[in-house]
């Protein structure tokens, strides 16, 4: 299994992340992709893929911290990029739920980074929430030659075939298991191509919700959930997700 979207740096990990990352490998995680959300974290995730070979870095500025972000952030986000272990912008996009950034500064730094990651050739690594059809008009209309993820997916059947036709991923975590009808529907009905398993650790522990802190090593829970709504086996779901996440995100290449 790949966890494509983890944040191994979180300070919820400081005492034992050697520990943390050896029980992820045992449990058959081979990959990890380390998410950038602000320039500090962006540039902690180049550090620990520059670490450990089976850990790959991203780099953006999430909705939520883009009120906050620095004079020159765009051009400092810009230079990380070109590093050889980061395989995608993000994570980035709209999050209209808490609003933490207005609205119209959300939208502008989204547009900037979709428009960095078509100059990079890199895929996005998307956050949406509450704002799931303009997230998805937005790449319509940005159209990045390599697509990207919607991570920790949290839209309905039709948007996931909208993205899905756009050639963009659905990132399913924690949220899976956590009985939502739309969210099973559509883990249901996309494509085989348009699934990826991920955790968002140390966020949104998979049921049983038995302890305060996710890690990878619990993505077994959501590729278990994902194999039960599809019909599958776990191998499959195994096989399928790893495949689809070394192809978007070009990981061995980078």
């Amino acid at each position: 299994m790949i966890d494509s979207h983890c944040h191994l740096g979180s300070s919820r990990y400081k005492q034992d992340r050697p520990q943390v990352v050896a029980r992820a490998r045992a449990a058959g995680v081979t990959a990890f992709v380390e998410i950038g959300y602000d320039l500090p974290t962006s540039e902690r995730s180049i550090a620990l893929a520059s670490e450990l070979a089976d850990v790959w870095a991203t780099v953006g500025l999430h909705p939520h911290e883009v009120a906050k972000a620095p004079v020159g952030a765009f051009e400092r986000l810009a230079a990380l990029a070109m590093h050889p272990r980061v395989v995608a912008i993000g994570e980035c996009g709209l999050d209209f739920y808490r609003n933490l950034s207005p609205a119209d500064l959300q939208r502008d730094w989204f547009e900037r980074q979709i428009a960095l990651a078509r100059d990079r050739n890199l895929p996005l690594v998307v956050h949406s929430r509450d704002a799931m059809d303009e997230t998805i008009d937005r790449l319509e209309r940005g159209a990045p030659p390599r697509a990207g993820v919607l991570h920790c997916y949290s839209g309905n059947a039709t948007q996931a075939r909208r993205a899905a036709d756009l050639g963009f991923a659905l990132g399913f975590g924690g949220s899976l298991t956590y009985g939502d009808a739309d969210l099973e529907e559509a883990a249901r009905v996309a494509p085989d191509e348009a699934l990826l398993l991920e955790t968002d650790a140390p966020y949104l522990v998979p049921e049983p919700r038995d302890t305060k802190r996710n890690e990878p090593a619990l993505i077994g829970r959501v590729r278990a959930k994902l194999a039960r709504l599809r019909g599958t086996s776990e191998e499959a779901i195994d096989e399928l997700t790893t495949q689809n996440a070394t192809r978007l995100l070009a990981l061995g290449t980078a």
